[in-house]
């Protein structure tokens, strides 16, 4: 209910409350008076006692017509929702080659291209301040999907790819698969240097019967020779072939 029309039926009852007492004296008055325009002010005096229920009865079904528009809404408001079919991705022939075979199943293809997108762009602002900073992190972190990239989505970096083929990083390793290290991974016989000069990097070469040939700390470029057989690399992080 409208407080609008609470308030118009009260003040309406209220005003009848008035009039019933002063219609009444009036009524007493003259009923004396043995006038024959009586008959109407009796008629008068029942008009009060009926004059409220109109406003009540119109103010208890105005709420009905107040809440029909929203339940009509509603209906309106589910009619209009219907499941819309996600979009297709389109990519160009470079991000389909390089989304072959590397997208799971349930898997948006947007997110795998966006993994590879993302290393070519740091690789490349990284090349864009030193190119070897990019050789020595595609050495010590040779990541198959990095390669993957940068052999489909960034081909700028392939000559780092190259060169990062070519190092190698700490650890132990035979040279030119002598025995018998051969199970080892394995580097080619050649000149390396390291990528920076870092404290406490040594690199040590030995013979195939285990004799030290040489010991050095990568402050100048060191040479591995055919008479080598295996080498032991620490804290140097990375080595660029000469």
């Amino acid at each position: 209910m409208k407080p609008g029309l609470r308030k118009s039926a009260a003040a309406r009852v209220l005003t009848a409350g008035l009039l019933v007492p002063l219609l009444g004296t009036a009524t007493a008055c003259t009923a004396s008076d043995p006038d024959p325009q009586g008959t109407p002010k009796a008629a008068a005096t029942s008009s009060p006692s009926t004059s409220p229920a109109s406003p009540k009865a119109g103010a208890s079904s105005s709420p009905a017509s107040d809440q029909a528009p929203p339940a009509a809404s509603e209906e309106q408001d589910g009619a209009g929702q219907s499941p819309q079919p996600a979009p297709v991705p389109t990519f160009n022939e470079t991000e389909q080659r390089f989304l072959e075979g590397k997208v799971p199943e349930g898997m948006d293809p947007n997110a795998v291209l966006q993994v590879g997108q993302e290393r070519c762009e740091l690789l490349l602002t990284a090349k864009s301040a030193d190119p070897e900073a990019v050789i020595s992190e595609l050495i010590t972190s040779p990541l198959a999907e990095t390669s993957e990239a940068i052999t489909v989505l960034c081909t700028d970096l392939l000559p780092e790819l190259e060169a990062a083929a070519l190092g190698f990083p700490d650890g132990e390793f035979a040279v030119a698969e002598a025995a018998p290290q051969a199970e080892k991974p394995s580097i080619a016989a050649g000149t390396y240097r390291p990528y920076t000069v870092t404290e406490g990097c040594t690199i040590s070469v030995f013979t195939a019967s285990g004799a030290t040939i040489g010991e050095y700390d990568g402050t100048v470029p060191v040479t591995i020779g055919a008479d080598a057989a295996r080498v032991e690399s620490s804290q140097c992080y990375s080595w660029l072939r000469v």
